[in-house]
């Protein structure tokens, strides 16, 4: 109700369908959409190739589909405990089944039967380091783990919050941890086409 709010006050209400729906059964026909695209969606997804074998079914032979992803790159080492504790603590606090290794996304899109058009990491330079925003000094967070209590106490925050201040700001350290050592990516992008002729 609130997306087609947006679109109405957009003037988009005509050209635009919300659908509420399981990325992994998706309410459409075969061969449907002209294109698709997903922003750190399909991360959620407990297998990503149930997920990619969906969309591929509803794109009409020729269509693109581009995923920007959360993912693991090249300089993370599974046989370095502060790598996996960074990882995991990032896998806790957004929810995640499990990071997938940046190698991995093509190898399931070709899988499915997609081609990959392109593959690269956005947050390679010349891109700003995007993990500065979430760093937070000892003083920022006093100051908030101060107000958030205090809101809590007087119950005008709801019972709770402070548990999520918590977990909030021991995500945003794993994240920015994951960033600046390289070996996690908010920003990974594949460009995958839909051939026009199914493969024998």
């Amino acid at each position: 109700a609130r997306a087609r709010a947006h679109n109405r006050k957009a003037g988009l209400h005509e050209r635009c369908e919300v659908v509420c729906g399981n990325f992994l059964e998706m309410p459409f026909d075969d061969a449907s959409f002209d294109g698709a695209y997903s922003i750190e969606a399909t991360c959620h997804a407990p297998r990503l190739e149930d997920v990619y074998r969906e969309v591929f079914r509803v794109l009409k032979p020729g269509a693109l589909y581009v995923s920007y992803e959360w993912v693991t790159t090249a300089l993370y080492r599974a046989d370095n405990p502060a790598h996996v504790e960074t990882i995991r603590g990032i896998e806790r606090g957004d929810a995640l089944p499990g990071l997938r290794a940046h190698h991995e996304i093509a190898e399931v899109a070709r899988q499915v039967g997609f081609e990959v058009v392109e593959e690269r990491d956005q947050a390679l330079p010349p891109a700003e380091p995007w993990w500065t925003r979430l760093k937070m000094g000892r003083i920022a967070y006093w100051r908030n783990h101060l107000v958030v209590s205090a809101l809590a106490a007087l119950r005008i925050a709801p019972k709770g919050v402070v548990d999520v201040h918590e977990m909030l700001c021991e995500t945003a350290r794993h994240l920015s941890e994951g960033g600046e050592t390289g070996i996690f990516t908010p920003m990974h992008i594949i460009l995958c086409r839909k051939p026009l002729v199914p493969a024998s």
